[in-house]
């Protein structure tokens, strides 16, 4: 045991070495030394995380980081989408700069997963609010309209989390992340306003319908390596404070928050397929994609049951990675003005690398086999029809029906027309784009490490809400 807390402590002070190192790059103005001090310390914490999860260590340390298979399993997913991040925003002009703010975010993705208490889910939450606006901002004055709208539904998420505390406080006075007293729970009108409030705080954190009307515009307005780290990572770092505080503080309105979370999962769903099919720019289709994403998710959620957790947590992963490869290719294709639908016409005779690449991915999102993606969703709709909501994954099927017409739109246009000018290949895009692939290949034809690691941190977090 005494191994397993040095090995923690270890990775707390990575995490906290990653912000000391990204403010000394900073003012030594070393882009290199910024983008080494930051893979070597989030392949550390990866390595240690990897190591917790897979010896399933389960304590708290210093009362306020809990270490177990659930929180160990996301700080590695966003140890590995960290340096993904990082290599994708090295072209930044202000990278030295953007490493400080990629520091101090990194301890809010330790922070959220690993919280002993609400409150600490609410300061992670916030932290990396805070730090993802300030990432908008220093890519240039062109993005401030962006940052702005995504400063205000951070705003909106706060007040609403803010209220939902002050309601809770009475039945869980220490505000530890516990189940909610039951002798003033049972029939309690309080409580139920405290979870409608806090379900419409993380519909915004999430982008569900209806909370995520501007989500689009901030995808588009934001730089493609900030917009992969908003979809990627800041999205699910969401769903992780969702289901976290959803299954142990309200794990016994189970009843109650169910149906609500199916109606805005269909709502959401529906809303995101049908916006995506009329959109003429890529970065907003992809925008209106990951919203239906959002949707999926929240099936597992909806579902309020250990498999639905650990199915939702599969397809967390997979989506993750899917969107960070999409936005790396919309990043590439950008520097040579390529934005549109129209503009990916004959796109496999200019690079066959980046069409092949983007049509694995949106086969991936549409939950086509053997890939990551369907993985994810037959798990979701196993999941649903295991409870009883036949209607909930039959809704499902239909979307990711849906969401072929418009990833085969855009597979189309690259792969019917010609054009004879090629597109020079960038490694550091490349490089991500193979990792996102072998995820999304390798663990779709062998789904048993992530689907074995799913269940391992779902039975973990349930726990939580059966213990004394």
């Amino acid at each position: 045991m005494a191994i397993m807390h040095i090995i923690s402590l270890a990775l707390v002070f990575a995490a906290a070495l990653l912000a000391v190192f990204g403010i000394a790059s900073a003012m030594a103005k070393s882009r290199r030394f910024a983008l080494a001090s930051g893979m070597v310390l989030l392949a550390f914490a990866a390595i240690l995380s990897a190591y917790l999860l897979g010896s399933g260590a389960n304590y708290t340390m210093l009362g306020i980081v809990h270490i177990y298979p659930f929180s160990m399993l996301f700080v590695l997913l966003f140890s590995v989408l960290m340096m993904l991040i990082e290599v994708l925003s090295f072209a930044s002009k202000n990278f030295a700069g953007m490493q400080i703010l990629i520091g101090f975010a990194f301890i809010a993705l330790l922070v959220v997963p690993s919280a002993t208490s609400i409150i600490e889910i609410f300061i992670g939450l916030e932290l990396f609010s805070v730090m993802v606006t300030f990432m908008i901002i220093i890519e240039g004055k062109s993005h401030t309209e962006a940052a702005v709208k995504f400063f205000v539904l951070s705003a909106a998420s706060i007040a609403l989390f803010s209220a939902a505390l002050a309601l809770m406080l009475p039945y869980n006075g220490s505000m530890l992340l516990a189940p909610a007293s039951a002798s003033l729970a049972a029939g309690s009108a309080m409580l139920l306003l405290a979870l409608v409030f806090f379900i419409a705080a993380m519909s915004f954190d999430t982008a569900m319908f209806p909370f995520n009307l501007w989500v689009p515009d901030v995808y588009e307005g934001a730089s493609a390596n900030v917009t992969a780290t908003i979809a990627g990572i800041g999205k699910k770092l969401s769903f992780v404070a969702l289901i976290e505080v959803l299954f142990v503080f309200f794990a016994s309105s189970g009843s109650i928050y169910s149906p609500l979370l199916a109606l805005l999962s269909v709502l959401t769903m529906f809303y995101g397929n049908f916006a995506a099919m009329v959109q003429k720019r890529v970065r907003r289709l992809f925008a209106y994609s990951s919203i239906s994403q959002a949707g999926y998710i929240m099936i597992g959620v909806a579902v309020a049951t250990q498999y639905g957790v650990e199915a939702s947590i599969v397809q967390i992963i997979a989506h993750a990675f899917m969107i960070i490869g999409a936005f790396a290719l919309i990043m590439w294709l950008e520097t040579i003005n390529i934005r549109s639908i129209d503009d990916y016409s004959g796109l496999a005779s200019r690079s066959r690398f980046a069409a092949v690449s983007l049509t694995i991915i949106m086969l991936s999102m549409a939950g086509i086999p053997p890939l990551l993606g369907f993985d994810g969703k037959l798990l979701l709709f196993s999941s649903a029809i295991s409870a009883n909501m036949l209607i909930l994954a039959v809704l499902g099927v239909v979307n990711s029906f849906l969401s072929i017409y418009y990833y085969g739109k855009l597979i189309s246009v690259m792969f019917t027309q010609k054009e004879r000018r090629r597109i020079p290949l960038n490694i550091g895009i490349a490089a991500v784009v193979v990792v996102v692939l072998a995820v999304v290949v390798v663990l779709g034809i062998y789904p048993e490490p992530v689907i074995h690691a799913a269940s391992m941190a779902s039975s973990s977090l349930f726990s939580l809400a059966s213990s004394p």
